[in-house]
């Protein structure tokens, strides 16, 4: 019976090892033009090749990243005036302080207590503060004749605090939004 539970709790120890991930998964936001068909878009051209501040070379990693997804999607890229779409994307980076407050914890134990005096413990709540950076990316689209915003979507997701955040989690929030945008399309996923 003991060897029964013991690989129970190993099989729930690996299970749960292979679904934490070191990348943070990031949280998408989307909203599309009621009264346009997305459906129509099959081709986009970049609205600003080339945008200013920030760190150029994570500007070129996601939009290498948007590229090959869209392209996976079954969007293609043309030269610029000869689009049905125009795409942009903004980067952004804010500091927030995370607070968590556990709760009442070490509730009236007999003994040495928290104040080391004999007898019951005092209660305490334990709270962890935490710096943490959240980093958003969001990528609006453009009807290319009308200048019309079409479809807006943003990922957001808590990033080291380095400049630059990993391929993996560009990778991630790019996916994340060509796949929303080509759902809201009705194209069919490869």
């Amino acid at each position: 019976m003991k060897g029964l539970y013991r690989g129970i709790l190993g099989s729930m120890a690996l299970a749960s090892l292979a679904a934490c991930s070191t990348t943070p998964r990031p949280s998408f936001t989307t909203e599309a033009a009621p009264d346009i068909n997305l459906a129509s878009y099959q081709t986009y051209s970049w609205a600003f090749p080339r945008p200013g501040g920030g760190n150029p070379f994570v500007y070129e990693r996601v939009q290498n990243a948007m590229n090959a997804s869209l392209a996976q999607a079954g969007y293609r890229m043309v030269p610029e005036g000869q689009a049905d779409m125009e795409l942009a994307f903004t980067l952004g980076a804010r500091d927030t302080v995370d607070v968590t407050d556990w709760g009442p914890v070490g509730a009236y134990y007999p003994g040495y207590g928290m104040n080391y005096h004999y007898g019951w413990a005092y209660r305490y709540n334990p709270v962890d503060v935490r710096a943490v950076t959240e980093g958003s990316m969001a990528l609006d689209v453009f009807d290319a004749k009308s200048d019309r915003p079409v479809w807006h979507g943003i990922a957001e997701a808590r990033i080291g605090s380095t400049d630059s955040p990993s391929d993996a989690l560009i990778q991630s929030a790019v996916d994340g939004l060509v796949d929303r945008f080509a759902s809201a399309a009705g194209k069919q996923q490869p």
